[in-house]
């Protein structure tokens, strides 16, 4: 069984400028909310394959992400916990409509642990989701 937690904000900003800012991760320090906040060393430019580690929700522990699909102005992804177990995919999608675009955060949990979890998860993921999605406007306005 899966579980998903979705936010969508719309910039008023050509998709290119949104995807950008989310894919440089080594700004993510200056906008990234208290509840999404990179920890360790900066990468650039996403890329698949990457890995990267953030403290969420001010857990004591960061977490160990790593990038799976970056294409440029559509989508980014990234995944992360142990599979069988508790596994994330978060995905960013970027739905461009003229000088504007959608940006929708849309993260899916599997595995026994979310079934346990799913009260706590599905409320926690949609807030990160979310304030995600705002810094990302502040970032980009």
């Amino acid at each position: 069984m899966s579980y998903v937690a979705s936010a969508s904000r719309t910039l008023r900003v050509p998709a290119s400028v949104a995807f950008d800012r989310l894919a440089d991760h080594d700004s993510w320090s200056d906008w990234m909310p208290r509840s999404f906040r990179p920890v360790g060393r900066r990468l650039g430019r996403l890329a698949p394959g990457a890995t990267f580690r953030v403290r969420i929700l001010g857990a004591p522990f960061a977490a160990r992400c790593r990038v799976t699909v970056v294409r440029p102005h559509e989508e980014i992804t990234w995944c992360g916990g142990v599979r069988g177990l508790v596994y994330a995919e978060h995905h960013f999608f970027f739905d461009a409509a003229g000088d504007a675009v959608t940006v929708r955060s849309e993260e899916t949990w599997t595995g026994p642990v979310a079934s346990l979890l799913r009260f706590g998860i599905q409320p926690g993921a949609a807030k990160v989701g979310g304030e995600t999605l705002d810094g990302l406007a502040r970032a980009v306005a």
